[in-house]
């Protein structure tokens, strides 16, 4: 009786121990759905929150995008226009700049969670992705504009550094009394060409921020962004404003250069006038410092034939010498009529210095051809004279051999 108590007693121990091994076992088993369910709930929690923190951003992103297109084709219709445009883009830019810090962390936030090995990879990964593009959209939209903005700016300030400047460039190019004095006269025409080039490079400066701005206009998408918001932007209202800058900068540059080549014409036909009187005077002073001091110091016809050749000799010299200065009044001469004709030079002015000359030279040659006669009938004298003597000499000896 005792020996079967025992067994018995062994055989509870032995159930005993199977039950608390099942219920260890199941224990567990319970333990591991409950940290199972524990996850699964504690990932849908952070996957509720995170799609919560993504729409949130997304709402941001569409509200603000909104605010974005109604005015972002708006470029500012002058200089100070385009920088009040330029400095609120500028603070609503930053403001969004702000908002990226939320973005970036609800993105390691993602990333975290694919890291984790959550359930719903596949949505977080497409949720992260569509809030990465948006933003990227947004941000090189808001770059794009920042972009434009500067663009306009200069250039509405070179158009309307340009325009104030006109006026004074219009009188400085078709100013006042034309000098007189060579030198001056080669001092403003130096000057002269230096403020065209200084207008040139205005006006380029303005063509070629212009152009830029029209290209940038006309094709804003810069490569890799085929989705930007600009895709759709229409903005011919701001290319019609700026072709229209554009033109009436070209109208007055044209308007300039007639001003300018006029001016430069008449510079340098008084340049022409101014040379040709200086040419003449060296002319007239050479036949007052040279010719009539020859004339006035060679007075004598010779006493004997060798001195009258020497003196015949010297004469054809000097005329060689002044043949050169004839040259030189036949082509300034010349010149006169074509001066005269060009119709800038006060034709006046030109026959005046013409006839001067003409008159100078002619007295001159006639009393340079006077002495050569006299000479010539000097040196022929001589010779008679001197065949006379022979004749003379000979008729003498002839007699007195006679005789």
């Amino acid at each position: 009786h005792h020996h079967g108590l025992h067994a018995d007693a062994h055989n509870l121990v032995a159930k005993v121990t199977a039950l608390l091994d099942k219920l260890h076992g199941t224990r567990q088993n319970l333990q591991q759905l409950w940290h199972m369910r524990k996850l699964k709930l504690d990932q849908c929690f952070q996957l509720r929150l995170f799609e919560q923190d993504a729409e949130k951003m997304f709402d941001w992103i569409m509200h603000n995008k909104g605010l974005f297109l109604t005015s972002y084709t708006e470029i500012g219709g002058n200089h100070q226009h385009a920088v009040e445009l330029q400095t609120q883009h500028n603070h609503f830019a930053m403001n969004c700049m702000n908002v990226y810090v939320n973005i970036n962390r609800i993105m390691s936030v993602g990333n975290r969670l694919l890291e984790s090995g959550h359930y719903a990879s596949q949505q977080i990964q497409q949720i992260s992705s569509q809030l990465e593009q948006e933003w990227k959209a947004f941000a090189a939209a808001l770059d794009e504009r920042s972009t434009l903005l500067e663009m306009s700016a200069s250039f509405h300030q070179k158009a309307d550094q340009y325009m104030s400047k006109v006026e004074p460039w219009c009188k400085a190019c078709g100013e006042g009394e034309l000098p007189t004095e060579l030198q001056d006269l080669e001092d403003t025409i130096h000057h002269h060409q230096g403020l065209y080039e200084h207008i040139t490079t205005a006006y380029s400066e303005v063509s070629q921020d212009g152009k830029s701005l029209l290209d940038k206009l006309q094709r804003p998408l810069t490569p890799g962004s085929a989705d930007s918001l600009m895709a759709s932007a229409n903005y011919s209202k701001a290319v019609h404003h700026v072709l229209d800058i554009i033109h009436e900068v070209l109208h007055h540059q044209r308007q300039l250069e007639n001003i300018w080549q006029h001016r430069k014409v008449r510079l340098h036909q008084r340049l022409q006038l101014c040379v040709f009187q200086q040419d003449v005077q060296q002319v007239l002073d050479w036949i007052e410092n040279h010719g009539e001091a020859f004339l006035s110091k060679h007075t004598g016809v010779g006493k004997s034939l060798h001195r009258a050749r020497a003196l015949q000799k010297r004469h054809e010299d000097f005329e060689e010498v002044a043949q050169n200065t004839y040259t030189n009044a036949d082509k300034l001469l010349e010149a006169a009529e074509q001066l005269a004709q060009t119709g800038e030079c006060d034709p006046e002015e030109i026959y005046q210095a013409a006839h001067q000359l003409e008159d100078r030279i002619q007295d001159f040659v006639r009393r340079v051809e006077q002495r050569k006669v006299l000479l010539d009938m000097s040196v022929a004298f001589h010779t008679h004279v001197k065949e006379l003597w022979t004749w003379l000499e000979e008729l003498q000896k002839e007699l007195l051999d006679d005789a």
